[in-house]
């Protein structure tokens, strides 16, 4: 005999594990905005490029106009003491120029020196670096002969620029005192 039976398994239906869904951070730009921020870069760089470049000139302007003021206020200051010395000697002043490169080879000597050296220079040439005797070859500001100026320290510069010839007649009177010129002012 054979007996069926039934049976009914009753099995509850399982849900599913529950899924968390997982976002993903997508870095991924698309091309044109890839490209903007590039191009982005590019303009701030540039920026930043021509800012210190204005930076660096604005310092070179500085600098320039800190070394111009400094050179016209020496420049004044020999003009100055050229007009004073000019006063007590009854001539007219040299060029701001000139009185400069008087003063700064004569006044290692002393204010006589500066004196001397201006009342010279008067007379010799009228202050005029590119003086010439036609008859004795005398040439510059204080006139040196040919001879005279070959055997100066600054022998290897013209006896026509005024800041050597200064120089050279500071180192001659320095030497041999005054007697070295004629005219004295």
């Amino acid at each position: 005999m054979w007996a069926i039976v039934l049976a009914i398994v009753v099995v509850p239906r399982l849900a599913p594990p529950a899924v968390h869904p997982v976002q993903l951070a997508v870095t991924q730009l698309s091309a044109f905005d890839r490209n903007s921020v590039v191009r982005e870069n590019r303009i701030q760089r540039a920026e930043m490029a021509q800012s210190q470049q204005v930076a660096a000139w604005s310092n070179e302007l500085k600098q320039g106009l800190a070394e111009y003021q400094a050179k016209q206020q020496a420049l004044a200051a020999a003009q100055a003491q050229a007009a004073l010395i000019a006063a007590r000697s009854n001539h007219p002043p040299p060029p701001p120029e000139i009185a400069k490169d008087i003063y700064d080879a004569f006044s290692p000597l002393g204010p006589g020196a500066v004196q001397w050296a201006m009342n010279v220079a008067y007379c010799e040439s009228r202050y005029h670096p590119n003086s010439v005797n036609s008859s004795s070859g005398a040439s510059g500001l204080f006139q040196f002969l040919p001879s005279t100026w070959a055997f100066t320290p600054y022998a290897a510069y013209s006896p026509f620029d005024p800041k050597y010839n200064a120089l050279a007649a500071a180192w001659l009177y320095q030497r041999d005192g005054p007697s070295q010129w004629v005219c004295q002012g």
